[in-house]
């Protein structure tokens, strides 16, 4: 008998055991009653896949009619197992059916093939309490955003011409809609990463994916609290250190993304600053409690919402063109006056303004000091709001924060350049 018909007969039993092991364990924590097969079935389900494939090397259509017949048993059993069933679910019947594949699959490539298969059976079917709680969490507004999501990445975006459409030469609907869909999908993977994590009970995720979405919005909402948690003053201060950090993460993957050349200049100075300032943070950390429950449930707004999306688009547009027309006539201290003034409420449509044109024609000097200064325009503006919406003690941490972690970062900036 060839070592090799030994080593698969054995495998696909394992991986069949496996299989049913896992659904042996979801029957008993969820005090159901057994309504299909255990270990030994599943385990026999898939050497009857492996003997299947190996027969039909010998007579063709084996394999094909073991199938029907199989398919036909799980109908079958899943009908007869209904009638008594208040609830059905067909997920073990679909188990069953790709624990037989895999067992065939042994006869036709390499067994890493089957075990990765099986792996990634068992983890989705681990996965059902987990999906249940996402399923609370996320609404139908966020379902239908995530398709918007698709529509506008796959269906909007190859249809826009990548060319300007005024006679300046100034709006690129292809090249805007871009800047949409990255800067979206960045604030997306936050904003479902919030839902899923459920921040409200860690003001540590709340800094940190909040970050991804807007900086500025979780040092506002941050700074409200400590009217009602005075004694939380660093923890919610580190949310705020922490968004803000994130910010410094985010201009570097659009810059990226963008324009590489922008980027490879001032990644230094970015890293520096964002080191200095984890630095701080970690000190901090250590200093706060850490058992202290507090609300960190933020307001955000779902980035793929057609209004919010098309909101965007218009803020990039315009910011765009401003800083087109300003390079023209008034030359690169016009522009740092745009980036100032634009950083004040948002520093992603000016970094991506920059990014763009400095790709066609704006200079590459010029773009590096005007990231720079949004990004000191943005850290007063949220400086401000800490100011006026907190007091004095998390207004005292987050300016030491934005010393150490900014006045790194313009202070490289300077020196590197």
């Amino acid at each position: 008998m060839e070592p090799l018909f030994i080593q698969n007969t054995i495998l696909s039993i394992v991986l069949g055991f496996l299989i049913g092991l896992q659904r042996e364990m979801h029957i008993i924590y969820s005090q159901k009653d057994r309504d299909f097969g255990g270990t030994r079935t599943f385990a026999i389900i898939s050497l009857l896949g492996f003997l299947s494939g190996w027969i039909n090397k010998i007579f063709p259509y084996t394999l094909i009619v073991f199938t029907i017949m199989f398919s036909l048993m799980l109908i079958v059993a899943y009908v007869v197992n209904s009638i008594n069933a208040s609830h059905k679910g067909t997920t073990t019947e679909f188990a069953a059916m790709v624990v037989f594949i895999i067992g065939a699959i042994l006869n036709f490539y390499t067994p890493i093939a089957a075990v990765f298969l099986t792996i990634i059976i068992m983890f989705l079917l681990n996965l059902k309490e987990q999906i249940q709680d996402y399923e609370k969490s996320l609404t139908k507004q966020d379902f239908g955003a995530a398709i918007f999501f698709l529509l506008m990445t796959f269906v909007i975006l190859p249809i826009l011409p990548n060319r300007p459409i005024d006679p300046y030469g100034l709006i690129n609907l292809y090249k805007i809609w871009v800047m949409v869909v990255v800067v979206a999908g960045i604030s997306f993977f936050g904003y479902v990463a919030i839902k899923l994590l459920k921040a409200k009970n860690g003001i540590i995720a709340a800094g940190i994916f909040g970050g991804l979405i807007s900086s500025t919005a979780v040092a506002m909402s941050m700074a409200r609290k400590i009217h009602e948690n005075g004694f939380l003053a660093k923890n919610l201060a580190t949310a705020i250190m922490l968004a803000s950090s994130v910010m410094i993460i985010r201009i570097g993957l659009i810059l990226f993304t963008f324009n590489s050349n922008l980027a490879k200049i001032i990644i230094a100075p970015l890293l520096i600053g964002l080191i200095a300032g984890l630095g701080y943070i970690l000190f901090v950390y250590s200093k706060i409690d850490k058992d202290q429950n507090i609300s960190s449930e933020i307001e955000f707004k779902n980035p793929y919402d057609f209004k919010e999306a098309l909101f965007m688009g218009v803020v990039f547009g315009f910011v765009l063109a401003l800083v087109e027309l300003t390079d023209r006539y008034s030359g690169s201290y016009g522009v740092y006056a745009i980036s100032f003034l634009s950083g004040i409420s948002d520093v992603d449509a000016i970094t991506l303004s920059l990014s763009s044109l400095s790709n066609n024609g704006l200079n590459l000097e010029v773009a590096y000091v005007a990231v720079i200064i949004a990004l000191v325009s943005n850290t007063i503006a949220k400086l401000g709001l800490v100011f006026f919406l907190g007091n004095k003690t998390i207004f005292k941490e987050v300016l030491i924060y934005y010393f150490i972690s900014i006045g790194s970062l313009v202070v490289s900036s300077i020196l590197l350049n």
